[in-house]
């Protein structure tokens, strides 16, 4: 009987999901909602979640994953997820989610395209993707328009867009950023009683 319930919870769960996807792109910018010809179109399959564009987080009720949105032409930064359920049994199923990754891209007005990723065919695979996921971002034609940095946290992804953004105005190819880079970043931006409690962290660990 249990088992019985909950089939039929997942099968209304689907049903309600089903109902709720929208027809048409979702908008993904600020403003008055503009015609399809100036703003660019981007499907993601179900196996990519979407976890910030530009910095921000989807509006509530937004499909992270399996939707196509409409953003307004130039430059994006992706947080992008691998997220996939494998059944194991009848009532046994596991879920993989990957680290995050950004991606930093360029669309145009007009113009259709769709995040991409290798295909998992196995768990083990997928558990091994999670450790290093990449994706891209194809064209109409099928072209590669950008690829993935895999990255730790928003903040990171925030960073390396940052800095990249800096040196290229200057004309500078943009090295790496490293761990120091990453905890000068966050320490400027902390409040001085977070600072005080780092340092009597860091004063335990030297004991």
């Amino acid at each position: 009987m249990v088992r019985l319930y909950g089939i039929a919870a997942l099968a209304l769960a689907g049903i309600l999901l089903t109902g709720c996807v929208s027809t048409g792109p979702i908008k993904a910018y600020e403003g008055p909602e503009r015609p399809v010809a100036e703003v660019a179109l981007v499907d993601a399959p179900e196996q990519i979640e979407i976890m910030a564009i530009d910095g921000r987080e989807p509006p509530p009720g937004f499909l992270r994953s399996g939707t196509r949105l409409a953003l307004l032409p130039g430059e994006h930064v992706f947080s992008l997820r691998y997220v996939q359920l494998f059944q194991i049994g009848a009532d046994e199923h596991d879920v993989i989610r990957s680290r995050q990754a950004a991606m930093r891209v360029r669309v145009e007005a007009g113009q259709q395209y769709r995040l991409d990723m290798p295909r998992q065919a196995s768990r083990d695979a997928a558990r091994e993707f999670s450790k290093s996921p990449s994706f891209r971002l194809l064209d109409a034609q099928g072209a590669s328009a950008a690829e993935s940095t895999a990255v730790k946290s928003y903040a990171e992804a925030s960073l390396i867009d940052t800095i990249s953004k800096a040196f290229e105005s200057q004309g500078q190819v943009p090295q790496p950023v490293t761990d120091l880079d990453l905890l000068k970043d966050i320490w400027g931006r902390t409040s001085p009683e977070q600072r005080e409690a780092f340092r009597h962290w860091l004063g335990q660990q030297d004991k």
